[in-house]
């Protein structure tokens, strides 16, 4: 209920305080508690009923119904008025209180509570004039009361009646004098001014179902109606004979096909609702209910049609539908989905696996809006990315569609599923490389896959990550430019790990890599940051392992830190004098 709902807060402490500061019983007359409930005796010693007593500042009803017991918590009609009385008894006043219904009916009454406001005398506000609305101001904003004080809400005639059934709110369609008004549901009831998207149902034309109808209402609560034209800053719209705005999908040519954005204009879109000639609009795609050619053939975006689902699309100055493409407009860049998905057209947003071409088109949408999970099998080429990344293929970032969906460059910071992600795209080029997420060794301070800085968790404290190739903003792991960057299981790197003697403490060092001989240089450590480490000795991983690093390249990964050996323990192998290997001699560590 966005309105006050709060009672008279008096606690039935404090009321009873206040009962028993002037209630005092005298001789049974006057006010009596018996049995923990109070009574009012006249003169006589008779019991009052069906009338209010006052007591301090506060006014009490004395129901018939209970005995002449003083009410609680209950509607009071008294004469042609009616009133409330809260939990400790008070008539309450300048304040919303909520009835539960009992004559709750779906179809024509599916409130769970009636409201009713209490005015300054503590009388329900009510509609005296059954033939003419009657609406208050409360609170800044406008309701509407029946003759009976509840509060009204729906759709509403002139005459301040509720219109129900399902059909009720087009009652008046074909007369331009039948003036509706809409009061939002049953926990707001406030008049709905502007525009206001309401769902409702409609059996026209063979539909019969719920629908999303855009409506506008005039200041003094009226809907627009009747074909009748209306200028607005400028813009223009329209309204049936029920008061619906006016929407449309059309083909531009009905002899084409259907399956293609091209053949497809949009007017009067039901988000912004002007004659369309240029710019962004939010709909649902083509499908049988918002078409104004008929058609039995799919259309361009079936899967969103099919499933009602609002999506972004930009129109140029004919009208043509962007799609399968990244598109400057305005200055900034966006993507739309190619032609012959089940989204052609809609505008792409949040974290995006594309396949771009030289000349900006999108061949080929992997993933979009990706979420935490959806990343991490994009790095390990698993589940709907599985050998999908290759021949261009990359990341993009395009922000939220609402907000912006504008396609995002340079050092980007993502939360996904409260995760946090960096990532650098391609400020360079045109729609054909602009966005690009990178691969490859940036600058010898990061790696990047795809985009997303490679860097260890925090359990891990380390990794070690390989990367074939160090071009700069190279495009995908597998591609025409031969880069490759994962990360190495830590798992696998010890498995290959060879013995070294034993420390001057006895125990067995185990070491991977070879003696004399550093990590070949497409091996990389990086540390929680993501920074590639330079010049490291004994940088202890979260399996307590031990790596030895410098000038970038990695030497040996141990399994103690302890590198010498004594009188008694022999180290067959110097590792402690490993800076001292010949980094021009190189090994893979897992060969």
């Amino acid at each position: 209920m966005r309105k006050q709902t709060k009672l008279v807060a008096v606690t039935a402490a404090a009321a009873l305080l206040a009962i028993g500061a002037s209630m005092t019983s005298f001789a049974a007359t006057g006010w009596v508690e018996e049995d923990g409930t109070w009574y009012f005796y006249d003169n006589d010693g008779n019991r009052v009923e069906d009338e209010w007593k006052k007591s301090g500042d506060n006014w009490y009803w004395l129901d018939s119904e209970e005995s002449g017991a003083m009410a609680t918590d209950k509607l009071i009609e008294d004469d042609d008025d009616t009133y409330y009385v809260d939990s400790t008894g008070v008539m309450v006043k300048n304040t919303w209180v909520k009835v539960v219904n009992e004559d709750q009916d779906d179809d024509e009454d599916p409130a769970e509570y009636h409201y009713y406001y209490m005015q300054n005398n503590g009388k329900a506000y009510k509609n005296g004039d059954a033939s003419t609305i009657k609406k208050k101001v409360i609170d800044g904003k406008t309701y509407a009361f029946d003759d009976e004080g509840i509060m009204v809400y729906g759709w509403v005639d002139a005459s301040g009646d509720r219109l129900t059934g399902d059909d009720g709110w087009a009652e008046g369609a074909g007369d331009a004098d039948a003036h509706t008004y809409y009061f939002g549901s049953w926990e707001d009831g406030s008049m709905k001014t502007g525009w206001q998207k309401i769902t409702v149902y409609d059996d026209t034309d063979g539909k019969e179902d719920d629908y999303d109808y855009w409506f506008n209402f005039k200041s003094n609560g009226r809907v627009r109606k009747m074909d009748d034209e209306w200028k607005s800053n400028g813009k223009y719209y329209r309204f049936d004979d029920r008061g619906v705005m006016v929407y449309q999908w059309s083909m531009t040519n009905a002899s084409d096909s259907n399956a293609s954005t091209s053949n497809w204009a949009y007017f009067n879109s039901p988000e912004d609702g002007a004659r369309l000639t240029k710019g962004w609009f939010k709909v649902v795609a083509p499908n049988e209910d918002n078409t104004f050619v008929e058609s039995d053939d799919d259309t361009f975006a079936v899967g969103d049609a099919d499933e009602e689902n609002e999506r972004w699309y930009y129109a140029d100055g004919d009208g043509k539908i962007a799609s399968g493409e990244i598109k400057k407009i305005k200055g900034k860049y966006y993507g739309f989905w190619p032609e012959g998905t089940d989204k052609a057209g809609a505008m792409l947003k949040g974290l995006c696996a594309l396949k771009v071409a030289e000349d900006g088109s999108i061949s080929k949408v992997i993933k979009w809006d990706m979420d935490a999970d959806d990343l991490d099998d994009c790095m390990d080429n698993e589940g709907d990315f599985e050998n999908k990344m290759v021949d261009g293929a990359s990341l993009y970032y395009f922000g939220d569609e609402d907000t912006d969906g504008s396609l995002h460059t340079g050092n980007v910071n993502l939360n996904l599923d409260g995760d946090s992600y960096t990532f650098t795209f391609s400020k360079t080029g045109g729609a054909e490389g602009r966005g690009k997420g990178l691969t490859g060794v940036d600058d010898g301070k990061y790696i990047y896959k795809f985009g997303k800085r490679m860097k260890a968790d925090s359990d891990e404290k380390y990794i070690v990550v390989k990367a074939s190739n160090t071009t700069t903003g190279a495009s995908n792991d597998t591609g025409s430019d031969g880069v490759v960057v994962e990360e190495i299981d830590a798992a696998d790197l010890r498995k290959k790990a060879q013995p070294a003697g034993r420390n001057k403490d006895g125990d067995t060092v185990r070491f991977v890599g070879q003696e004399n001989t550093a990590w070949d240089t497409d091996y990389y450590l990086v540390n929680t940051a993501g920074s590639i480490q330079g010049d490291k000795t004994a940088a202890k991983d979260g399996d307590d392992w031990y790596f030895y690093t410098n000038d970038d390249q990695i030497y040996m990964y141990t399994n103690n830190k302890t590198l010498k050996g004594n009188d008694e323990y022999t180290m067959t192998v110097d590792l402690d004098g490993w800076k001292k290997w010949t980094p021009t001699n190189t090994t893979d560590p897992l060969s």
